[in-house]
Order: C-alpha cells, then sequence, then structure tokens
C-alpha cells in the first residue's frame, strides 16, 4: 500500500533554476516520500510570509519543528538517509562548519549556471544516488573464479613444492615452526597445516576452497563461500612458504577478507574495496620513486622492465623493440596513472570513473606483456569497485537496505582506514617506526587483513637465466627444461592466469649466490633421489635420477628481428657455473668438480 505524502514536511525551490531541478532530482531520491517537493512557482501562494526573493535566494524547508532554509534545509534533507546523517551533525557540531557551509552555498546560488556545468562534469548529465547491488554481485563472482584459478594453480604443482617428497616439504616446516614459536605459532601462522602437515589436507584444502570458489561464483551464500575460500588460502599460504610469498598472494587474501564484508554490507564493502585500491596503486608508484632508481627518475624502466621481467610474453618481445620515445613516454604514463588517478577515486562520480579506466588499461597493458598469474586480473575486479549500477541499468526503484547497527559498521570501516593508514606509513616512511604503530601491524598480519603494497621499486637490467642439468658420469650433461621460463632460444609463453611457481623462483635466484637461496639444496638433492614430484614440475627429459646435478648461469637478451625471423626469441651468453655440480655419496651430498 503506498504511503500518503506527509504534507506537512515541505522544500520549495526554484522551478526555474536549472542547478536546482538537477540537486531536486537527488534530494527526490533520497527522502523518497518522506518530504513534498514544490517549485515555488506554484507554493508560494500557500506561504504568504516568505517573500519571492528569499525562495529565489535558497531553498526553503517546511517541518513540524520550523522552517529552515540554505545549506541547514539541504542537509536535513541528507539527515532522511541515514548513512548521508553525518553531514547534519557537522552542521551541528563542528565548529565553523556551519559557517562554511553557508558561505558555499551562498557562493553557489550566486554563480548557478557555472554550478551546473560542474556538477555535470564531476557528476553526470543526471544526479542520482549511487548503488552497488549489481556491482557487488559481479565482484562476488569475479573473485570467487580467481580463487578457483589460484587453487586449481597451485594443486597441480603443491606435491612438487612441498609435498613430502618435494622441495621444501610443509611437515618439516611446520615442525621448525613449533620448536621456534611454540603456541604463538598457532597465531603467527595460522593454518590448518597444524592438525596434518600432509599432502592429504592440502588436497583437503585446496577441496574446499575449489568448492568455496564455485560457491562464490555462483554468488550462493557468498559470506560462507567468502570466509571458507580465505581460511583456505590463508592455510595453504603459510604451507607454500617461500613459493607462496608473493604480493598478489596477500592481495587475494585481503580481497577475500574485503569480500565477506562486501556481501555483508553492500557500501561498506565498496568502500574498502576502494581503499585498497588507492593503497594499492598509489604505493605501487610512491614506491618507484622512493627506491630511488635512476630508472624511474629519467623514464627509462621500460627499456629493460619487457626483457628483464620474470616471464614475458610474445608481445613483451614486440614491445621492448619500440622506440625509446614510446617507451618513456609509458614509463610517465605509468607514474601519472599511479600517482595522480589514485585520488580521483575520492571525487565524483565521473573522475572516479576516469581513475577506473585509466587502472584498467594499464593492468591490460601489462596482462598482454607479462605472465603475471592471476595478478593483474584481480587488480582489475577491484577497480570495478570504482563503478556503479548506474553502468548496467538506468533508474530504478532504491530497495531499502539493513545491515544491522550502522555504528558498529563504521567502527569496522574506520577500523581497516586505520589500519590502512597505518600499512601505508610503514611503507612510504622506510624507516623505524614507532613502537605502538608497529605493534598494532605485526597483531594483524599474519591474518593478512591489511598489507603494504608496491611493485617493480627497482627494475632488473639484466637477465640471467639458470640452467639446471643432469648427468650420468659428470662428462655428459643434458637439460632439465623448465615448462615455462625462457630456456630455448625459442622459448616464449602465454602462462597466465597460472602461476609455474618453481619457474617464478628460478628467476628470483638468478638474482643472487646460490648459497643465499636457502632451498635450492633440497632442490637439488631431490633431482638426485629421483622424485617424481620434483622433476613433474620439469618436462619430461628421459632418464630422470642423474648421478651428478648443476646448475649453469647464463645472460639472456633479447634477440633482433633478423633473428626473430629465424625463429628465434632470445639469445644468451655463458656466465659460469651457479651451482657447483653435486652427487649424493655415501654420507650425503657432495660437492665434485664441473
Amino acid at each position: 500500500m503506498a504511503t500518503a505524502l506527509p504534507v506537512n514536511r515541505v522544500l520549495v525551490y526554484d522551478g526555474d533554476c536549472a542547478f536546482c531541478r538537477y540537486c531536486v532530482e537527488y534530494a527526490e531520491a533520497v527522502a523518497g516520500e518522506r518530504i513534498r517537493f514544490r517549485p515555488f512557482q506554484e507554493a508560494a501562494v500557500d506561504y504568504p510570509e516568505v517573500a519571492v526573493e528569499d525562495f529565489r535566494a535558497s531553498i526553503q524547508l517546511f517541518t513540524p519543528q520550523g522552517q529552515f532554509s540554505g545549506a541547514d534545509a539541504a542537509f536535513r534533507v541528507l539527515a532522511l538517509q541515514p548513512r548521508l546523517a553525518g553531514w547534519l551533525w557537522c552542521y551541528r557540531h563542528l565548529p565553523l562548519f556551519a559557517t562554511l557551509a553557508e558561505f558555499v552555498y551562498r557562493w553557489t546560488t550566486r554563480h548557478r549556471s557555472w554550478a551546473l556545468g560542474a556538477a555535470k562534469l564531476a557528476f553526470g548529465a543526471r544526479l542520482r544516488p549511487l548503488d552497488y547491488a549489481v556491482i557487488a554481485g559481479i565482484m562476488t563472482r569475479a573473485i570467487g573464479a580467481i580463487f578457483l584459478i589460484a587453487f586449481v594453480s597451485w594443486s597441480v604443482q603443491a606435491n612438487g613444492l612441498v609435498g613430502e617428497d618435494g622441495i621444501l616439504p610443509v611437515a618439516d616446516f611446520f615442525a621448525a615452526a613449533a620448536r621456534q614459536l611454540g603456541m604463538a605459532g598457532y597465531y603467527l601462522v595460522p593454518s590448518a597445516y597444524w592438525i596434518s602437515p600432509s599432502d592429504t589436507t592440502t588436497r583437503i584444502l585446496v577441496g574446499i576452497g575449489v568448492v568455496a570458489s564455485l560457491a562464490l561464483m555462483a554468488n550462493r551464500f557468498a559470506v560462507i563461500g567468502a570466509l571458507a575460500a580465505y581460511l583456505a588460502y590463508l592455510s595453504l599460504y603459510y604451507g607454500g612458504q617461500i613459493f607462496m610469498s608473493y604480493q598478489w598472494d596477500r592481495l587475494l587474501l585481503e580481497c577475500g577478507v574485503l569480500l565477506i564484508l562486501l556481501n555483508l554490507n553492500t557500501r561498506i564493502g565498496i568502500g574498502l574495496f576502494r581503499l585498497l585500491v588507492f593503497r594499492f596503486m598509489f604505493l605501487s608508484g610512491a614506491v618507484k620513486l622512493l627506491s630511488g632508481d635512476p630508472a624511474w627518475a629519467n623514464l627509462s624502466a621500460l627499456d629493460f622492465h619487457f626483457e628483464t621481467q620474470p616471464l614475458p610474453t610474445p608481445l613483451a618481445w614486440y614491445a621492448s623493440h619500440l622506440p625509446d620515445a614510446i617507451l618513456h613516454l609509458g614509463v610517465a604514463a605509468t607514474l601519472a596513472i599511479e600517482l595522480i588517478l589514485p585520488f580521483c577515486i575520492f571525487m565524483p562520480r565521473n573522475p572516479r570513473l576516469l581513475a577506473a579506466g585509466g587502472f584498467i588499461l594499464l593492468e591490460l597493458l601489462i596482462l598482454a606483456t607479462g605472465n603475471y598469474n592471476f595478478f593483474n586480473l584481480l587488480t582489475i575486479v577491484m577497480c570495478i569497485s570504482l563503478l556503479d549500477d548506474r553502468l548496467f541499468r538506468r533508474d530504478h526503484k532504491k530497495k531499502e537496505e539493513r545491515h544491522g547497527n550502522r555504528y558498529v559498521w563504521r567502527a569496522i570501516f574506520c577500523t581497516f582506514l586505520l589500519l590502512g593508514t597505518l600499512q601505508t606509513h610503514a611503507t612510504l616512511a622506510r624507516r623505524d617506526l614507532p613502537g605502538w604503530e608497529r605493534a598494532l601491524i605485526s597483531r594483524v598480519q599474519p591474518w593478512a587483513l591489511v598489507n603494504g603494497y608496491g611493485v617493480f621499486a627497482v627494475m632488473t637490467k639484466e637477465r640471467d637465466e639458470l640452467i639446471v642439468q643432469g648427468s650420468d658420469d659428470g662428462e655428459h650433461w643434458r637439460d632439465y627444461v623448465f615448462r615455462y621460463k625462457p630456456q630455448a632460444p625459442d622459448a616464449l609463453h602465454w602462462v597466465a592466469p597460472h602461476q609455474p611457481r618453481l619457474d617464478w623462483q628460478m628467476w628470483f635466484a638468478a638474482l643472487q649466490p646460490a648459497k643465499r637461496v636457502y632451498w635450492i639444496d633440497n632442490f637439488v638433492v631431490q633431482l638426485l633421489l629421483g622424485s617424481d614430484s620434483v622433476a613433474s614440475l620439469m618436462r619430461p627429459t628421459g632418464r630422470q635420477t642423474p648421478h651428478f646435478v648443476r646448475i649453469l648461469r647464463y645472460r639472456y637478451q633479447f634477440g633482433s628481428y633478423a633473428e626473430r625471423a629465424n625463429g628465434h626469441w632470445w639469445r644468451r651468453e655463458y656466465q659460469g657455473i651457479w651451482y657447483p655440480a653435486t652427487s649424493l655419496g655415501p654420507w650425503g651430498r657432495t660437492s665434485v668438480s664441473p
């Protein structure tokens, strides 16, 4: 049954003013049937005590409590929507806020044509409340799909990386954690592996994650699904050790937490995702400049990036051969997108859409030239939070949203805002933090609720690749061929959104001496023991149990157009032995002459 209009609450405005009509359309959507809106051209006769000049000068709100005008009246209308009631509170209680608000209101009324143009530029042709139900559904399904990718990608390589006969067995890790951390380990390393650090636990966690991901993709039981996916991936994250020590793994966990909140309170969830996008993008740009790497200051970073990134795509070869002017312009555009556009997130709708477009374009270009697993896809999904339902449907009747005690939700929002601010400060400060700040961050850090980010801070300017070889006699050597990392001159692959984590770690290992790569000994030993799980991470090469293993280092560079015409992406130059020839003697591992 329709509710009758309350005739004792009336807002009167200038019906001849285009700016007034623009704003009243928004106010009508906010207030619904709780206020009657009338142009003074027809309502003035009912209020003879108000001069026509006053009606033209400002809106007039008539209520049982009295008559109000200007900014006071506007905030009283907005306060009918609980999420906007804070403006009226500020007007009543904050010193000078009312004076400033009335000044801005009077200035705007004297420049209505300019104000209308600026408003349309900022908010669009129509000013309407923004809804996010469709956006929330899209994000839920998309993050569910990314969780599914992450779980499946890990499942096909977990045995070789952290399985019982893998490189870093999960059972050994948790046994060491128990010895060093004691009972504190249950909080500092939250994982289901404490119950049973075994391959069976890995399979169960992956199974739970896959089911939860499918539920999210169907947008069913979203809160339970997001919670289950988050907890399962958190367990795998710690069990994965160095092979899951990437920013995108923590980013996915943080998105899982925010996805829970998004499906409990849409607006709070959208707000927190936007804060995450700001923090992620701004820090990505800030760490580049703060690193001191001249490649960013002189705009030469892309001269190296496409060739030296961990797993280039075939398009990276073509991008690296673009003219220097275009590459330098690309660096400048990247810095502008990461350092300037993030502030548009806190602006009205149109600047926010511009920011979303810039971020998504940047991620698509990175996606086209580098195999960064689900990283770029996840960032794009995060940027969807900057959009709104008006992109998908025009006018619709707004449903009343009830999400429990709004003060509780405001407290949750403020808590995440505080933690995000502290994490941002910790990333930017690059020095010792106050004790209380360090303690607070450390309390939430194990659960990946709020994390520090910053990608490509320092450019790698030369590319070294490690070539693993096995031999039966120490004289004749055969290569272990990795599935995805550059090795043969014609090796350049598309692999995203899958992440071959051993291939990635080999790229990091090549940046430092072998003695500083703590897992490499275990890797070599498992090859010498003939571990099928470890061997499965590479392409079959015949005999899988060599008597000797060594690792060579080569310098790789993209080839020329002539070399590309012959089918080669790379040229390489031998740099020396990175890990000496090793065998398993009667007393364990033994290094021998190459």
